[in-house]
């Protein structure tokens, strides 16, 4: 993830909570002093998105135990890979992330309070964005370094995720209209995309299990709770299908392990 993209992340949390917390000091008196009371309510949700990947690549196509090189040479199947005539037989590359654009964020919510302190939550939705990639062909097949002279060519890949996350929120003390938050949970995202990807460049599982934690503050407004939540989504398994059924690109057989990475500003309406 681009630190700048995170900053901008952590910095607009306390600033839409300063002003909620400006507007309701203004007011003088808590609202929905029994709102948290409520054993079961509802809500739902908008925010905007980062996705990134954490990968590990195979510095040559033929560490990858699907193919050797015997198959990328003779193999009717495998034109695309027939490196004696693309790239003059250069099977070594790299790849990173390169891009970071910012997705939608869209979803309901269903709370059920456990406790003074603790509710747990459960908030389906679906989360649309993208990712890109640089690939570096490195001009001299001994080299595997992507600072040297190399090759490039870019790749951008859409995801469409159904979020189905749950999770507990352990609450803080509240202290006139404003209550932080911890959150922690887990959440299962089959990704919709996943076909239109693995028919391009790699070859990827379609679903995915994620470890979540999240920071947040609810702000009690005269109507509703307004709530504004920084959550990080870290993946748990890896995402490559390593197999051959299906053609691809010869460059798609350099990625070793894939995981999805995301990154969510959340504003919940409760």
């Amino acid at each position: 993830m681009n630190p700048f993209k995170l900053k901008y992340f952590l910095l607009l949390l306390p600033l839409v909570a300063g002003s909620l917390y400006s507007f309701g000091q203004l007011r003088g008196f808590d609202n929905l002093i029994h709102f948290d009371d409520r054993k079961l309510h509802f809500g739902f949700y908008l925010g905007i998105n980062t996705m990134d990947y954490r990968l590990s690549s195979y510095k040559s196509i033929y560490e990858n135990p699907v193919i050797t090189q015997q198959q990328a040479l003779n193999n009717q199947n495998f034109s695309e890979v027939r490196l004696a005539q693309v790239y003059q037989g250069k099977p070594s590359f790299a790849a990173e992330v390169y891009q970071i654009l910012p997705g939608f964020t869209v979803g309901g919510v269903v709370n059920f309070r456990l406790g003074r302190d603790f509710d747990l939550r459960f908030t389906p939705g679906m989360s649309l964005g993208s990712r890109h990639f640089t690939y570096f062909i490195p001009i001299d097949p001994t080299v595997y370094s992507i600072t040297r002279q190399a090759e490039k060519t870019y790749l951008s890949t859409a995801s469409y995720y159904v979020d189905l996350p749950v999770g507990l929120r352990y609450k803080g003390f509240r202290h006139r209209n404003l209550r932080p938050f911890i959150y922690s949970g887990f959440a299962y995202r089959p990704d919709l995309a996943n076909k239109k990807i693995s028919e391009s460049v790699v070859h990827l599982k379609k679903n995915g299990g994620y470890a979540e934690i999240g920071l947040g503050l609810d702000s009690y407004l005269e109507y509703f709770r307004f709530t504004a939540e920084f959550r990080f989504s870290y993946g748990l398994n890896n995402l490559i299908r390593h197999d051959i059924t299906d053609p691809i690109p010869y460059y798609g057989y350099i990625f070793k392990e894939l995981n999805s990475n995301l990154f969510t500003l959340i504003f919940y309406f409760e």
